[in-house]
């Protein structure tokens, strides 16, 4: 069996093309990925603005490293009842909200119906819950680490031996 050696001549010229090409590349990425979040911004403001004139509201998330996240608001009533919910699910800034009235009337602080929902809309909607007990209760929310967050602890914990 012979194997061959195949050295090809890159020029000064074609490596900066290349170069630039990325960089260029990355910055329209950049930006693409910017104008996305914004919309998507403005459609979470939109919705939770909608169930906030209806009554107080209940917001849940999971957050999905690698995989799709989830977020679940919920108007509810003084006692806690849902009147109308919306979630968000996806991997992608594309992801918009979606009506779903399958809790309509249930407790938030004490949901029992079984969901045929996806496992991260099921997540945000437990952390919706757990949320409205937690504020019910008079203690405070106390927000989670992204997973960069936790990566970046772990880090510092490995670095300083702690």
């Amino acid at each position: 069996m012979e194997y061959k050696l195949n050295l090809t001549v890159v020029r000064k010229g074609e490596v900066i093309m290349n170069f630039w090409f990325l960089l260029i590349s990355l910055g329209v990425a950049f930006v693409l990925q910017f104008i996305f979040a914004s919309i998507q911004i403005k459609d979470f403001n939109k919705n939770y603005k909608i169930l906030r004139k209806i009554g107080r509201v209940a917001i849940g998330k999971y957050k999905g490293a690698i995989f799709a996240g989830s977020i679940a608001m919920f108007a509810i009533d003084e006692e806690g009842n849902i009147i109308e919910g919306v979630y968000m699910s996806g991997v992608s800034i594309l992801a918009r909200f979606k009506e779903f009235n399958m809790l309509n009337g249930e407790n938030i602080g004490n949901i029992q119906k079984e969901l045929n929902l996806p496992k991260p809309v099921k997540k945000a909607i437990e952390n919706a819950s757990s949320n409205y007990r937690r504020i019910i209760n008079g203690e405070e929310i106390k927000p989670e680490k992204s997973p960069i967050g936790k990566v970046t602890d772990s880090l510092k914990c490995i670095a300083t031996g702690k």
